[in-house]
């Protein structure tokens, strides 16, 4: 089949409710635009079930988007999984569609599941973060289906695994492009990214903080994020007397955390779980260094320091702020592998 008639339908929770909503899923909109620059005669859908809060089809970068508006509410999910398949008909019935993307182990695959199986198409399932745990209802339902899974990591995939018994078929990390090599001065010296919930562990952010102030006290940090642990590590951070050397800068455009991003020495990221991490691709591609322990895409690389516990976390901390550091940029998930992957899968040569 020649790439103009390939037809791919992405199923998604989410999707940006336009071009300058940077902060909602970032991998995908990178991999989607680099995509149409080598493939553009592709088409590709998108139905998204619960985010933008409308229901107004739109087009994104060229594509067209169709918002289901559920709003999380799980009174409107059934109507929104009918309403999905109603959609997906109508879009199959303008040109066929070879191959079902559905993102998250969730009511995505399960609707995907059951019109790929009406359209006689392929159906894979991108497993994205927090999906994957034991308390997934979502997966003694689909782990026996004829789903492809795609891991995003090798620690991912083992978690998998080891819940379902089934091997992924395959692991394709999300992609990030290069970044220009602009050099501002490396002026933050500690640097947090993510949401302030309890599973994210920032409270050793500032127990860290606490630590390296007992020596270096004109240290200079910053958290960007919000979340219901927001009030709480503030408190901690005043307790111990660091409120002057962090600063809890709330949530921030994907933008303006890249330009921090350029101007600190080390990415903190102290969470106990994580399914990939897309944080680590975008701290690796402006140049910083990165403590975290092994989760995601954490692997061995002399810019990456992995921590077996709390205390091998501050110590590998405390030395790389002694050392002479390394503030080039290095990819090591580039986009265009991301991209060539998924075409390969979506059955394009």
């Amino acid at each position: 089949m020649a790439i103009a008639d390939k037809h791919i339908l992405i199923l998604t929770p989410g999707f940006p409710k336009d071009e300058d909503d940077s902060t909602c899923i970032p991998p995908l909109q990178e991999f989607l635009i680099e995509f149409k620059s080598v493939y553009p005669s592709v088409i590709i859908s998108i139905i998204s079930f619960q985010y933008p809060y409308r229901n107004k089809p739109y087009f994104w970068n060229g594509l067209k988007i169709i918002p289901l508006g559920g709003r999380n509410s799980k009174i409107k999910k059934p109507f929104v999984w009918l309403n999905a398949i109603r959609k997906a008909t109508r879009v199959y019935k303008s040109y066929k569609i070879d191959t079902i993307h559905s993102l998250w182990l969730g009511e995505c695959p399960m609707i995907g599941n059951i019109i790929s199986k009406r359209f006689g198409c392929q159906h894979i399932c991108t497993l994205m973060g927090q999906d994957v745990k034991a308390s997934n209802k979502y997966l003694k339902w689909l782990k026996s289906s004829s789903i492809k899974f795609i891991a995003i990591s090798k620690n991912q995939s083992e978690e998998f695994q080891n819940l379902s018994t089934r091997k992924p078929d395959e692991i394709i990390h999300w992609g990030i492009d290069d970044r220009s090599e602009s050099k501002p001065e490396r002026d933050i010296d500690l640097l947090g990214v993510g949401s302030l919930i309890p599973l994210k562990n920032y409270s050793l952010f500032i127990q860290l903080v606490g630590e390296i102030s007992k020596t270096n006290q004109n240290i200079k940090c910053k958290l960007v994020g919000e979340g219901p642990e927001l009030n709480k590590l503030k408190a901690l951070a005043k307790a111990i007397g660091e409120e002057k050397n962090i600063e809890f800068t709330g949530l921030l455009s994907r933008q303006r955390v890249l330009e921090l991003m350029q101007r600190s020495k080390i990415l903190i990221h102290p969470s106990k779980f994580e399914s990939a991490g897309f944080v680590f691709t975008e701290a690796l591609v402006n140049g910083m260094n990165i403590v975290s322990f092994n989760v995601g895409y954490a692997q061995e690389h002399p810019k990456w320091s992995i921590a077996g516990d709390e205390k091998d976390f501050v110590d590998n901390t405390i030395r790389l702020l002694s050392s002479k550091l390394d503030f080039n940029s290095v990819n090591l998930f580039p986009l265009k592998e991301t991209v060539k992957r998924y075409a390969s899968l979506y059955g394009i040569q």
